[in-house]
């Protein structure tokens, strides 16, 4: 530190406290009272600092957690509309058309296979063309 940015300070301590820093101060290494006491300062407004951004990471926390639970809402919501369509499609399906349970379980293989293999992404434009092919 520059001898111009050095300010003196009277300090009152308790004799014990004192007697247990030096000790401390020697047994750390430290060259001086005034070492120790600055990194002592240092180190106690540092942990201040740590506590105040955890009150912010809580906060963003507690923000995600709601941004989160409001996505798994408008999820739920739409699977719960997509699942509607579905069972109106299956029932239309059913009324027209007669499969033998080995007839469906075949069909429902060759579906699991075809999301596993696309991934999901099933055209309605490849299953015609494949029933086309026929």
């Amino acid at each position: 530190m520059d001898s111009e940015n050095i300010q003196r300070i009277s300090l009152y301590l308790d004799r014990d406290l004192v007697k247990r820093a030096d000790r401390f101060m020697k047994e750390q290494g430290f060259s001086s009272r005034n070492k120790l006491v600055t990194q002592a300062l240092e180190s106690l407004m540092a942990n201040n600092a740590l506590q105040d951004n955890d009150i912010l990471g809580d906060k963003l926390a507690e923000s995600v957690l709601k941004l989160s639970e409001d996505n798994a809402k408008a999820i739920s919501k739409g699977l719960f509309r997509y699942a509607v369509q579905l069972e109106m499609v299956m029932r239309v399906l059913a009324e027209l058309a007669e499969y033998t349970p080995e007839q469906i379980e075949e069909m429902r293989r060759e579906a699991i296979n075809n999301v596993r293999r696309t991934r999901g992404k099933v055209k309605l434009e490849d299953i015609l063309a494949g029933y086309c092919d026929d």
